[in-house]
């Protein structure tokens, strides 16, 4: 059973219209591609990591009807003016952030997602934007979703961000480009699991030469040997990693995306019935 633990959704080539233009039809549409490519390459698990439509519930509703499970947190939150803004809601603090939870948990969300940093620089490798949310404001929006029984992504680089949103409780950090031995330790210790996206920078690393990203090529081939080079050290001390491939990011389609992720887990040591475990926890899957 492959799962993959961090898609897009509503990014990448389904919903191809103007914001203005998006209504429930089309999402009904595309959300219906997004479920056949899927199936189409065996994938029988999807967990979203939001987007600024929230078509995740749109897909969730329509995926009861056939043999996909998938959970959405429906829209991300992250610090207003901070990196973030097509992926969710602007917050402006910890008390503005869990009284917007509070809005979306009527929407019945599967999970909270927060994006705590910014993405890693195409062009100066090891470079990112300031963290968004301060100590304080992660830990009480991270605690205010536990309180209401839901778990928390959180997107996450750096050592320091990597630690902060570890300390702050958070359940899973995905991506975690920059992590270090501490945190790799502090992961293994809390039990938190890991969703380390390979595939988007992966994939740049071997466009072809007619590709707009080629000029990100070495770089993204960089980031994707030291971060191979720490999954391996994570899998070795047992640190839970699930499989999720970015996919609607660019360069990382859906459906190949995630055989792609897959594939690169593989040779970092994984086995495909480790993946399917912590996938099956990750999406409570019984």
């Amino acid at each position: 059973m492959i799962i993959d633990c961090h898609i897009h959704c509503g990014l990448g080539n389904f919903l191809k219209v103007n914001k203005s233009q998006i209504n429930h039809r089309n999402m009904v549409e595309a959300m219906e591609k997004v479920i056949l490519t899927y199936q189409l390459k065996g994938i029988k698990g999807l967990r979203d990591g939001g987007d600024a439509s929230g078509v995740g519930i749109v897909l969730r509703e329509i995926s009861k009807d056939s043999d996909l499970v998938f959970r959405t947190p429906i829209r991300a939150f992250y610090k207003e003016g901070h990196y973030g803004d097509f992926l969710g809601d602007p917050v402006e603090n910890g008390k503005d952030g869990i009284q917007k939870m509070d809005a979306l948990i009527k929407r019945k969300p599967d999970f909270i997602k927060i994006i705590l940093t910014g993405i890693m620089s195409f062009t100066e490798l090891g470079a990112t934007e300031p963290l968004g949310f301060s100590k304080s404001e992660c830990t009480a929006m991270i605690d205010h979703a536990h309180q209401r029984g839901l778990k928390v992504m959180v997107h996450a680089n750096t050592p320091k961000g990597i630690m902060m949103a570890l300390t702050s409780g958070a359940d899973t950090i995905e991506h975690g480009y920059g992590i270090d031995d501490d945190c790799l330790c502090a992961m293994r210790e809390s039990d938190v699991v890991w969703v380390p996206t390979l595939a988007p920078f992966a994939n740049i690393a071997k466009c072809s030469d007619d590709s707009p990203m080629k000029k990100y090529q070495q770089v993204s081939e960089a980031y994707y040997r030291q971060h191979r080079s720490m999954v391996k050290k994570a899998n070795a001390i047992s640190v839970k990693i699930a499989l999720g491939s970015d996919s609607g990011a660019t360069l990382v389609s859906h459906g190949q995306g995630t055989l792609d992720e897959l594939d690169y887990l593989l040779d970092c040591g994984l086995t495909e019935k480790k993946l399917e475990s912590i996938g099956k926890m990750v999406l409570d899957i019984k």
